[in-house]
């Protein structure tokens, strides 16, 4: 465990995975993935100190594990594949700097346009412990030490008490002393061996289970080995203090009915943070939902979430604060079921006011017809591959019966949507009239080539709020 730790605190920025040639086998999903077993199924006997060659052989044989699904037919094999390795990886090749700067800018800085109870104004000591950004500036000290620190035994680890000056707490809120911040860890970071053995299931498919949930994602430190917490993977603290782990945190896995409120209201604040991204734009209107009315009155409603008028394009945004769930991780079998419903309902919700624009309903009065139009799905979290025929062929796609076509509609993460309103030498609008009409590319193909503000201004507000001194710019 020591070793993998201190690889692991060795290993590149989250953010700079993707452009590492030199990582092999040691991946921090698979790094993670030899920690949680050695944790829950290892034995406390004697033996020689390990080597890197020890650690670099039980990886090597992680990385050899055969795919359970090989034999599926041909035209689905691909598909599953790559959304396995896509949930088993992609998840640790993030922006640390969007990441965090976002959970701060969305659950402190964004107002929702609905009343909200689970998240009201004493929520996040309630749930947290602390502030938000207390909770996301004590996850990157955590991550800074473990990852910083000069002297080579103490590489992978923390000790809250080697802040003992009050001085050191200065820059918290909520946070005054070390006692406080272990008070936090305790209740949400840390884990041990014997919680994680009682929790191992009983007879899990070794070849699924390093494609499923790591508990250590949910309790990125680990008790017992010796003073303060060894860190087996760094960047997973940083993922616990992003909106996703803040998501499954105070959602408490759907499971209760505060919990179900929490995601609920969670998806409002989300819908007004796209809004306020949107807002960037310099070169366009933004509209919110328009309420209509049709020829019946149960064809009444409203539209899409916002509508963006450029001057040479119309785009039609609907915004899921959904994630991929557990099947779509897998590429089960009916992973093309579940992507017809989430994110693929945003599909009709777009096409209709695709229709109502075109049919000229005067609610639409305001939105010109004339103009080439472009739908866009918004969502909390990456959904891979979903601009790809292949994943799509399981959402059904409704013509316009005005103009006979098919509205071109692509997926986007937020974190695209967030670099996309800063494109400064051409605009958002002719990046998605370069599209292929299917919308086949995602933003970030669409992004090469082209030139970016350096910040993000609503980022760069969140990032500026985590009690940190010393922020390292991104």
């Amino acid at each position: 465990m020591e070793l993998i730790a201190s690889t692991s605190a060795r290993l590149p920025h989250p953010r700079d995975l993707r452009e590492h040639e030199g990582l092999g086998v040691y991946g921090p999903w698979a790094l993670a993935d030899a920690a949680w077993i050695s944790l829950a199924l290892g034995q406390e006997i004697n033996r020689a100190p390990a080597q890197q060659r020890d650690l670099a052989q039980i990886l090597g044989l992680h990385l050899a594990l055969d795919d359970p699904f090989y034999k599926e037919l041909p035209e689905e094999r691909l598909a599953r594949l790559l959304l396995r390795v896509a949930g088993q990886q992609f998840t640790w090749q993030v922006d640390e700097y969007s990441e965090l700067s976002r959970a701060v800018a969305l659950l402190t800085q964004t107002t929702s346009p609905k009343p909200l109870k689970a998240i009201g104004p004493n929520w996040a000591q309630d749930v947290l412990g602390c502030s938000v950004a207390d909770y996301v500036g004590l996850a990157r000290y955590v991550w800074a030490t473990a990852t910083g620190t000069p002297i080579p035994q103490l590489k992978g680890r923390f000790n809250p008490d080697m802040m003992l000056d009050p001085v050191d707490y200065s820059p918290f809120t909520s946070l005054r002393s070390a006692a406080d911040a272990t008070a936090v860890l305790e209740r949400h970071f840390v884990t041990d061996a014997a919680r994680l053995r009682a929790a191992y299931p009983a007879s899990p498919d070794p070849l699924l289970r390093r494609y499923g949930h790591n508990p250590l994602r949910t309790t990125p430190l680990v008790a017992g080995f010796g003073d303060g917490y060894l860190v087996p993977v760094p960047a997973a603290v940083l993922s616990k203090a992003s909106m996703l782990g803040i998501y499954y945190t105070g959602g408490e896995a759907n499971l209760t009915p505060r919990g179900k409120l929490f995601t609920t209201e969670l998806g409002y604040l989300f819908e007004a943070y796209v809004g306020r991204q949107l807002d960037l734009l310099d070169n366009a209107t933004v509209h919110s939902e328009i309420p209509f009315v049709g020829e019946k009155r149960k064809e009444s409603g409203e539209s899409v979430d916002w509508i963006v008028v450029f001057p040479d394009l119309v785009l039609l945004v609907e915004v899921k604060s959904a994630r991929p769930n557990a099947d779509l991780r897998l590429g089960a079998a009916n992973y093309a079921k579940k992507l017809a419903r989430t994110p693929g309902e945003a599909f009709p919700q777009i096409e209709r006011t695709d229709r109502l624009i075109a049919e000229g309903n005067p609610a639409f009065a305001q939105i010109p017809a004339h103009l080439p139009r472009r739908g866009m799905v918004v969502t909390m979290e990456p959904f891979h591959l979903l601009n790809t025929a292949e994943l799509r062929a399981g959402i059904q796609r409704t013509p316009n019966p005005v103009t006979g076509e098919t509205i071109p509609i692509t997926t986007a993460s937020i974190h695209e949507l967030e670099q996309a309103v800063t494109v400064t030498d051409t605009s958002l609008s002719q990046l998605l009239l370069t599209n292929p009409l299917g919308g086949a590319l995602t933003l970030q193909q669409l992004f090469g080539g082209h030139e970016f503000l350096e910040h993000n201004s609503i980022l760069e507000e969140g990032w500026k709020a985590i009690p940190f001194p010393g922020h390292p710019q991104p």
